[in-house]
């Protein structure tokens, strides 16, 4: 399950890293909202770990909008298709 689950991840995050590297506002952004969860767990806050790590899912979902139509007419929509299932066959 987790296996199967992860590949999603996996594929998400190849496409959120190709649109932040495109612009260093967006990567600046990611850093920082990486050290505040890192700083939540160092403290030993899981609250405030919980809420740093929401407002990363949400913000990284903000500038997945914010790509514009360049990115998915190029690099992006090559990274989305890889989203895609890929269901393994069971003997």
């Amino acid at each position: 399950m987790l296996e199967f689950l992860g590949q999603f991840l996996a594929s998400a995050a190849r496409v959120t890293r190709a649109n932040e590297a495109r612009r260093t506002d967006f990567t600046r952004q990611v850093k920082d909202e990486h050290a505040a969860v890192l700083a939540a767990i160092e403290a030993s806050d899981a609250g405030a770990a919980r809420r740093a790590a929401a407002r990363h899912m949400v913000n990284a979902a903000r500038r997945i909008r914010l790509a514009g139509q360049e990115f998915w007419r190029a690099e992006g929509d090559a990274l989305a298709e890889s989203i895609k299932p890929r269901v393994k066959a069971v003997s």
